[in-house]
């Protein structure tokens, strides 16, 4: 009955709203892309941000890191997202639970909308089973995100974060204007186009000889093969046994824009900030030999892997994947 009582009241609501809406979006596509690109940070991380404050926002995981930093950086706009989520998230109180988005679907039924929500899940997931048997914790590319400033800063895990000099000095400092503690987090500045990652990361403190678990979220889709293979091969070379990789990879149709329409357009605005889409996989449905092939020419041993989408009429069109050292 809260449902049915919350769809009459949302749907009027909803249509009365729209000019609200748009200006709602105008605003955050504003902030996310433009102002992105005048501080030189990546628009996509900014928009797993986004998503993340909207979970937290609307009950799905609570986040209060993300939050903060949410609110002081100036490339986001909790008043556009407002506009533009607020008669969903009215409809959330009505009927007691988050309705059309932000939502979390069941594994082979994961759409676009809902990349965030089930990605973040299953990172969530992989992790937590991961870091178990871990002494450290390695961020690669960490862009926004605040894993290391929740419950990592307080389980006894070595901490690093990996990024450009540019990114990580923004990063911290909004993150200090918030009054989030960042002295257990060892900062390693990095350009992996052009430097040796893993020696930057031994000489801020790594210790090659603990088990490991490293965190590799929405990068791989910006990479070439070869450079996936490069990082692949530093770890493999580097990390002690019963080490794990988390990562995720996209389907080829994903990333040349022909799997969703107008994603050609969407991709387009990703070279206003220089993210480029490259590196993308053949999926046969909740499997993928060359995804297998891949990990296991590089001497790793795929583990568990959730199959983004498998049970839709597009198909598969990403994985988050445990890679086993």
């Amino acid at each position: 009955m809260r449902r049915i009582i919350g769809i009459i009241v949302f749907i009027p609501f909803q249509t009365l709203f729209i000019p609200l809406a748009v200006i709602g979006a105008v605003i955050t596509y504003y902030k996310q892309v433009h102002v992105s690109k005048k501080l030189g940070v990546s628009q996509t991380a900014i928009e797993i941000l986004n998503g993340r404050w909207t979970m937290d926002r609307f009950g799905l995981r609570k986040d209060p890191a993300t939050v903060k930093l949410f609110n002081v950086l100036p490339n986001t706009s909790g008043l556009g997202l407002w506009l533009a989520l607020f008669p969903l998230y009215v409809l959330k109180q009505i009927v007691g639970k988050p309705v059309l988005y932000p939502i979390v679907k069941k594994n082979g039924n994961e759409t676009l909308a809902n990349l965030v929500t089930s990605r973040t899940g299953y990172f969530d997931e992989i992790l937590d089973k991961s870091l178990k048997n871990s002494e450290q914790f390695v961020v690669m590319g960490a862009g926004f995100d605040t894993r290391c400033y929740g419950r990592m800063a307080k389980n006894g895990l070595t901490l690093f974060e990996l990024d450009k000099k540019h990114t990580q000095n923004l990063k911290k400092n909004f993150l200090h204007k918030t009054n989030i503690e960042t002295s257990h987090v060892h900062f390693v500045e990095v350009d992996f186009a052009t430097q040796r990652w893993y020696d930057k990361l031994i000489n801020a403190g790594y210790d090659g000889n603990k088990k490991t678990t490293f965190l590799w979220e929405g990068v791989t889709l910006y990479l070439s093969e070869k450079d996936i293979r490069k990082t692949l091969k530093e770890i493999k070379n580097n990390a002690t046994s019963g080490s794990t990789l988390v990562t995720d990879f996209y389907a080829k149709q994903f990333v040349n824009g022909d799997m969703i329409p107008g994603k050609k357009i969407s991709l387009e605005q990703l070279k206003i900030t220089n993210e480029a889409l490259g590196f993308g996989i053949e999926f046969e449905g909740n499997n993928s030999k060359d995804l297998e092939d891949l990990i296991e020419s590089e001497d790793l041993k795929l583990g568990k892997t959730y199959y983004m989408g498998y049970k839709t009429k597009k198909g598969t069109w990403m994985a988050v994947s445990e890679i086993l050292v």
